[in-house]
């Protein structure tokens, strides 16, 4: 796999020098050697007189080109004309290291002026205005700004309503206070692509996503499955890519900080005139915050006292990492190709004990150290054209996929611990003494189609609108798991049999069509209608269907924007849950989907002369169908999952950003309170390890420039209210049952400075920098310590 992965990034890389011999082509060569050499007028006759043969690449190409020339002249009006026809033709445009400064500099306040662009709300290009849920744009700028390593630190800083949850092996964030023991209820793509499992539903926000790569984050903050279908039940996270273009050139950065943590990326961008290249490779690294407990040590879960550690955010052993390229040519294909890999180090032994550990005693597994692993492969090929008034986009994907869970369920346990096995096993039972592990790894893979037209009808200066209409077609594959167990830290005892792997092999068929209209009734009412129906042959030949509609009106009046949305969402029950035989996990085969109704009304208020927005959203979420987890099942032949969870809830999200030049100030404020639920984790009106107010600052000024030298200092202020739990585990080796178990509220401090000149860039950070020692809720019945203080040091440079 890596080496055709390699092999294929180097075929690319050469082929985006690759030159187009097009008359067009060649005017445009001409136009830039012209350029180049101070002859401006005769530039620009040659772009002027053939702008109308120009298309897409070329086209944006020549508008710079244009920009470029009349700053030459000094004639300023005419380059910020061309320059806002560029970012029309591409509202995602950014300008690279070899572009003037004076360049930069205007694009950077056209783009300041401009409304924001994005595509994922009604997967067409429309600005945020006319989106018809609440979103969220995040900028390259901005994850710089917090010196931001995981998709799950930008989430958490930026979106409001989304907050951090505790998972023993992997990192996780709850959106509207809905969450599970995994990441599966938030969609996450790379520009349109899922990362989300199909076995699983899940997608960790962390490290096996590089941010190097990325130009904007989209968040719909709330459901989008009358588009997206299958879990996009709270949200949606699209991740847009840079493009050859913004780079030009080669970009390498390393990292290193506290705990043992070293990152670097390699970032590559080429582009022609219809060749566009973008490659990166990204590796992340960290040995995570070790913390030393011995048995007299009070205050620690755990099933009995005993010698041992916690871990706190590793990820290591085998790094994490993102390697990938996207290909475009002639504007109409583009080809995409990923494998991304992560291991999260599980922070306590197997949660029904919460041990503390010994890491590295336990034996290797397929290449893995203990925590959960998943290495994922994806491609895609896409075509895309539009013709006067119709647009078409089709692509044909394949996903590939391993995941291994690998549990350390002690290093000591105590006597009378048995482990019982299938029937058909070599063995009846195992006594569990010490060491003692159990993995449960799978194979499986996806491949589908999409295809989706778009119809623009009237005119601008009338009521007019677009349709869009799509069909997507899935199969899904189980191809093959393995279970086995072992104990003296290295030792496996029973490999499972293959009617034992505890998973069921299978497939699935998956069918969907949708429908969408965003109609103009005037410049001021825009209403944006939708509905998708899904269908699904699971393994056992069971039908599921769902059908998910969306109603949303938009009312823009000079600065103010108004939006009124209803929609409802779905996430389908788990393969793993459905297919599982493990007593802890097993679900119905019948399970049904779990389903949220959303009712959204939004103000924004925006004054572009002072910088300044801000946005106000109410939303009321009734979510039924939640797989409840029944504990006392786990013993017994009835399913430990069903659908037998319900939730109403309401809050309210304010967001505020203020960014004059040389200023950059974020925040968001939101409040949430339950309203009723029935088997979901809830005590009061609080959802357990929701805090019910949670707060985010994000300040970033320019404190020194001088000619090229810029010097910015960065801080960002973290605040949430308490947490509440229930709680019945072992607190230093006795029983401790609470049904209101409270962690106190927490403000955590983080700053850091980013120095920029010329090709070089580099910034010391520092989290945490008061040194607030805290816990977060899980669900798993305990609160987890949080990383103290710790430093991260960045440099890169741009050939």
């Amino acid at each position: 796999m890596r080496k055709w992965i390699v092999t294929f990034f180097l075929l690319a890389a050469s082929m985006a020098w690759a030159q187009d011999d097009s008359e067009l082509r060649q005017i445009y060569m001409q136009a830039e050697e012209e350029y180049t050499i101070g002859h401006f007028d005769a530039s620009i006759r040659l772009l002027n007189e053939n702008i109308a043969g120009f298309d897409g690449a070329l086209k944006t190409s020549a508008y710079r080109l244009l920009s470029l020339c009349y700053l030459g002249k000094d004639h300023v009006q005419d380059a910020e004309k061309y320059a806002s026809l560029l970012l029309k033709e591409d509202p995602y445009y950014s300008t690279s290291i070899h572009d003037p400064l004076r360049f930069a500099d205007m694009i950077e306040r056209l783009k300041r002026g401009e409304e924001t662009t994005i595509t994922t709300a009604s997967q067409q290009a429309e600005s945020v205005d006319e989106a018809p849920v609440p979103v969220t744009v995040i900028t390259e700028e901005m994850i710089k700004t917090i010196g931001a390593n995981s998709l799950k630190e930008v989430l958490a800083t930026y979106v409001p309503g989304i907050t951090i949850v505790e998972g023993n092996s992997e990192l996780n964030v709850a959106m509207h206070g809905v969450y599970s023991s995994e990441q599966q209820k938030i969609l996450i793509m790379l520009n349109g692509h899922r990362l989300n499992s199909r076995a699983t539903n899940a997608q960790a926000p962390d490290y096996s996503i590089s941010l190097e790569k990325v130009k904007q984050i989209e968040v719909l903050r709330g459901p989008a499955s009358s588009l997206y279908g299958n879990a996009a039940v709270t949200a949606v996270v699209n991740i847009i890519t840079k493009d050859g273009r913004d780079l030009d050139g080669l970009s390498v950065s390393v990292g290193a900080g506290s705990f043992g943590t070293y990152k670097a990326d390699l970032l590559f961008g080429k582009s022609g005139v219809n060749m566009n290249f973008l490659g990166w490779a990204s590796v992340y690294s960290s040995e995570g915050e070790k913390i030393y407990y011995p048995a007299s040590a009070t205050g620690v879960w755990r099933l009995f006292p005993m010698d041992g550690y916690v871990y706190l955010n590793g990820f290591n052993r085998k790094p994490a990492y993102d390697i990938g390229c996207i290909l475009q040519w002639n504007r109409n294909w583009k080809f995409y190709i990923n494998h991304q890999h992560a291991k999260m180090q599980s922070a306590y032994a197997y949660v029904a004990l919460n041990a503390p550990y010994t890491y590295d005693k336990y034996r290797r597994m397929n290449g893995e150290k203990p925590g959960h692993a998943r290495t994922s492969s994806r491609a895609e090929l896409q075509y895309s054209n539009l013709w006067n008034n119709f647009s078409f986009d089709a692509n044909i994907y394949v996903d590939i996929e391993k995941q291994l869970n690998y549990e350390a369920d002690g290093d000591s346990l105590p006597s009378g611990f048995i482990v019982h096995l299938p029937v058909g096993e070599v063995m009846d039972s195992v006594i569990a003494t010490k060491g003692f592990f159990q993995t449960v790894s799978w194979d499986d893979y996806t491949y589908g189609l999409t295809a989706k037209g778009a119809y623009s009808y009237g005119n601008e200066r009338k009521m007019h609108g677009t349709l869009l209409l799509g069909v997507q077609l899935e199969n899904y594959v189980m191809s093959s798991s393995e279970a086995s167990i072992g104990d003296d830290f290295d030792k496996v005892l029973v490999t499972m049999s293959e009617h034992n792997s505890q998973i069921r092999l299978g497939n699935e068929w998956s069918f969907s069509t949708f429908l969408q209209e965003k109609h103009y009734f005037s410049s001021h009412l825009i209403a944006n209608v939708g509905i998708r129906y899904d269908y699904k042959r699971r393994f056992n030949g069971r039908v599921m269907h769902a059908f998910s509609p969306r109603l949303a009106f938009i009312y823009k009046l000079n600065r103010w924007n108004f939006k009124a949305c209803y929609a409802r969402s779905f996430v389908d029950a788990p393969y793993f849950y459905r297919a599982n035989t493990v007593a802890t996990y097993r679900g119905s085969e019948d399970l049904k989907p779990e389903y949220l109704d959303a009712v959204q009304l939004s103000a924004m208020y925006s004054v572009p002369s002072i910088y300044l927005t801000y946005d106000c959203n109410f939303y009321y979420n009734k979510l039924t169908g939640l797989l409840y987890n029944d504990k006392q099942a786990a013993n017994t032949e009835r399913p430990v999952y069903s659908n037998a969870g319900s939730l109403d809830l309401f809050g309210i999200e304010n967001s505020f950003s203020y960014n004059p030049p040389g200023l950059d100030i974020y925040m968001n404020l939101t409040y949430q309170r339950v309203l009723n639920a029935n088997n979901y984790v809830v005590i009061g009106h609080q959802v357990e390890g929701i805090p019910a107010v949670t707060m985010n600052l994000v300040a970033s000024k320019l404190i020194y420039r001088h000619g090229l030298h810029n010097l910015w200092l960065n801080g960002n202020l973290s605040c949430y209210s308490k947490q509440r739990m229930g709680v019945s585990s072992y607190l230093d080796g006795t029983m401790y049952v609470n049904d209101d178990y409270r962690i106190k509220g927490t403000a955590i401090v983080d700053m850091s400075l980013s120095y920029k000149f010329k090709n070089i860039e580099t910034s010391l950070l520092c989290k945490n920098m008061i040194g607030t020692r805290y816990t977060r809720a899980s669900l798993y019945g305990i609160d987890v310590l949080q990383q103290g203080r710790s430093f991260m040091w960045k440099i890169g440079y741009t050939f």
